[in-house]
């Protein structure tokens, strides 16, 4: 798997409204990105907090994610096998330029 970046190696899963939050791994196929979802689940034999990651492939409409930024994915109907996404914004920059403002949503 890829590996995340520096600056969100602390961040904690966030899953807010039906909304998940999670970096950019890839953007190379068209109009789809795939984005890392942290997640922590307490092991219930150690009782220690262990660190997953689930990839979702998400619909970038206006190709405007790059890897590397912190996107906030919302739910949307099966728009291809493994498409349930869609990118509903781009939270923080990889490169720290300013995200679009306000995101072209489809």
């Amino acid at each position: 798997m890829g590996r995340l970046p520096s600056w969100a190696a602390g961040n904690a899963v966030k899953y807010k409204l039906g909304r998940l939050v999670g970096y950019v791994l890839s953007n190379r196929m068209s109009k789809t990105v795939v984005v890392s979802v942290p997640w922590i689940y307490k092991h219930p034999k150690y009782i220690r907090e262990v660190p997953r990651r689930t990839k979702y492939f998400a619909h970038d409409e206006h190709e405007l994610c790059q890897i590397g930024d912190m996107v906030r994915l919302a739910p949307s109907r099966r728009l291809s096998n493994r498409k349930y996404h869609v990118v509903d914004e781009i939270i923080v920059r990889e490169d720290g330029s300013e995200p679009p403002s306000p995101f072209p949503n489809i």
